[in-house]
């Protein structure tokens, strides 16, 4: 049986890599570990953050909308909350200035940062719970491969 402080700590792995804050280089899943979100879209512009292969396609920064609201919602559900989850609302982010752009990435390391403070908070982890951990890597770590894809295509 797994113990709680393993799960714990490999969560925390994962969900540094997912995001490109892994203190250490070496990666399980991605090409290091700060390439993930935040390593991705830290040099990226407000312009190629806007950009999208065709119009009814999501840009970078609507992605980061996205992963925003993601983290938001686990952190609501953390603190003992029930927020009625807005999907569509969480897509409405298109095109973004530079100082629009800035604070989307500030926003974004914020939650990250409460996410990991909240998991470092609590080491119970009810089934619901676990589900919810590791549906929040792994539909992040697909948002970040969607961002690098796009950043491919606009061509940095």
């Amino acid at each position: 049986m797994i113990q709680t402080a393993d799960f714990t700590k490999w969560l925390r792995i994962l969900l540094a890599e997912t995001f490109g804050v892994a203190d250490t280089p070496e990666a399980y899943f991605l090409d290091s570990g700060q390439s993930g979100l935040i390593g991705t879209i830290a040099t990226l512009s407000a312009e190629v953050a806007s950009a999208a292969p065709t119009p009814e396609q999501g840009t970078i920064a609507s992605h980061c909308g996205h992963v925003l609201f993601l983290l938001r919602l686990f952190d609501a559900y953390e603190q003992g909350q029930t927020p009625t989850p807005d999907w569509e609302g969480s897509w409405s982010i298109r095109s973004v200035d530079a100082a629009a752009w800035r604070a989307l990435r500030d926003e974004l390391q914020a939650a990250y940062s409460a996410v990991v403070a909240d998991l470092q908070a609590n080491d119970t982890w009810p089934e619901p719970r676990i589900a919810a951990a590791m549906t929040l890597v792994a539909h992040c770590a697909y948002h970040v491969g969607e961002i690098r894809q796009r950043q491919l295509w606009v061509g940095r």
